[in-house]
């Protein structure tokens, strides 16, 4: 069945679900750095350079939703690894399909 086939979406249509899970400014832009392979938190912030408040808020959401593990990794100080789930990874081809999208010209 397609999205185009169902007489009312839901919260549970796969469309909503993809949707739900790059919620936010941000969002997308973490999981393209996490596609390069797994970061610290402080690369994370680094590459992006956004507000630890934002970039802990789109973390924890995209580890809720089960795009991204975070690990700790081993010595001294502690630090935190953060790297996309195979669920996450599946994400390539959305972003591959956003960024066609955004690339038309609009004239």
């Amino acid at each position: 069945m397609s999205y185009l086939e169902v007489d009312r979406p839901t919260a549970e249509c796969p469309v909503e679900v993809t949707l739900h899970a790059l919620r936010g400014r941000w969002t997308t832009l973490v999981v393209r750095e996490l596609l390069g392979g797994a970061r610290t938190y402080s690369e994370l912030a680094a590459a992006l350079a956004v507000s630890d408040k934002v970039l802990a808020d789109r973390l924890a959401q995209l580890v809720s939703c089960g795009v991204v593990e975070r690990s700790r990794v081993a010595g001294w100080p502690p630090r935190v690894s953060y790297a996309l789930t195979p669920r996450g990874q599946a994400l390539r081809g959305v972003l591959d399909a956003l960024w066609e999208w955004g690339s038309v010209d609009r004239a």
